[in-house]
């Protein structure tokens, strides 16, 4: 499992920092970043997170 960022629908709002603040990072400048990736036993949380993205940028690429 591997999370990726869509930027072109990256609107920085912070709900994925905010949630999972270990595996997000909102950027002053661009899209969020992914700063390490989730083991698969947290894609329940992880799945939550890609939920409450309010431009829908966030997947995951099995």
């Amino acid at each position: 499992m591997k999370v990726t960022i869509d930027g072109a629908k990256c609107v920085g709002a912070g709900n994925c920092e905010a949630d999972m603040h270990d595996v997000f990072e909102v950027q002053n400048v661009g899209p969020t970043k992914v700063i390490c990736q989730p083991s698969e036993d947290r894609r329940r949380e992880l799945e939550f997170v890609i939920g409450n993205c309010p431009g829908g940028a966030i997947g995951i690429e099995e």
